[in-house]
């Protein structure tokens, strides 16, 4: 039922709104009949009435010979709810500072070797789904077997979650043939002469953080930071115009 839902989206439980509903149907009943009309087992009903009863949507029948609950306007709970709104909203203005403050905090990890190294760029082509990555590359130089099946294996999976690459790379022989693959996954690059630009730390930069790729190391230092990346992003482009 749609307001089971409703009820649901304004923090009951499945099982606090069928007894609610139950209890306003008959108005006044014992645990036994709200069970009955709720379809629920009449222990786990006096449980659920008995956190109704803490927020404040049903109530004992004072003085009664037997256990009588029943329940509160729904009239009256939406008030409340509404008056606990508006009294939230007034320190909407305390909280979004608190929130924007954190936010001019740079998020920075480390991560070394390979395993791990793997989990970043897991994680990382969830984010880059659909879009670009820009960056510095850097070349090669004595890749491990198992580094370079990384790269190959990273390569497969940005074509397959159509993540576009834009870089700036060194003139190396060790990277001849990921230059020949290029079109192929779809990465767009242009080559430096190694005497100019001769890096073995990759950066990539995203819109909200940026990944420093030491290889030789095998080692990651991860900043999250828009302010950071943006940067990073204006120095890339100032590179890629001139070159």
């Amino acid at each position: 039922m749609q307001f089971l839902n409703e009820l649901q989206n304004l923090g009951l439980t499945d099982k606090e709104a069928k007894v609610y509903i139950a209890l306003l149907r008959l108005g006044s009943a014992s645990a036994y009949a709200i069970a009955e009309e709720s379809g629920l087992k009449r222990p786990t009903t006096y449980i659920i009435l008995d956190e109704l009863r803490k927020k404040g949507l049903a109530n004992k029948v004072p003085r009664a010979k037997k256990q009588i609950f029943i329940p509160r306007s729904p009239e009256e709970y939406f008030a409340s709810l509404e008056e606990r709104l508006s009294g939230a909203k007034k320190i909407l203005p305390q909280l979004m500072a608190f929130a924007d403050g954190k936010k001019q905090k740079p998020k920075t990890l480390f991560f070394e070797g390979l395993k791990k190294i793997k989990d970043v760029y897991a994680w990382h082509i969830k984010q880059m789904k659909g879009k670009e990555i820009t960056g510095f590359y850097a070349h090669a130089g004595e890749e491990t077997p198992e580094l370079k099946k990384f790269f190959w294996d990273l390569a497969e999976e940005f074509k397959k979650n159509d993540i576009h690459i834009r870089g700036v790379v060194p003139e190396h022989p060790n990277l001849e043939e990921y230059r020949e693959a290029d079109k192929r996954y779809d990465r767009d690059f242009k080559i430096l002469p190694f005497e100019e630009y001769s890096s073995d730390i990759s950066i990539e930069i995203t819109d909200n953080y940026v990944i420093f790729f030491n290889y030789h190391d095998q080692q990651i230092t991860f900043i999250e930071n828009k302010d950071i990346a943006r940067t990073m992003k204006q120095i890339f482009e100032l590179v890629w115009e001139k070159k």
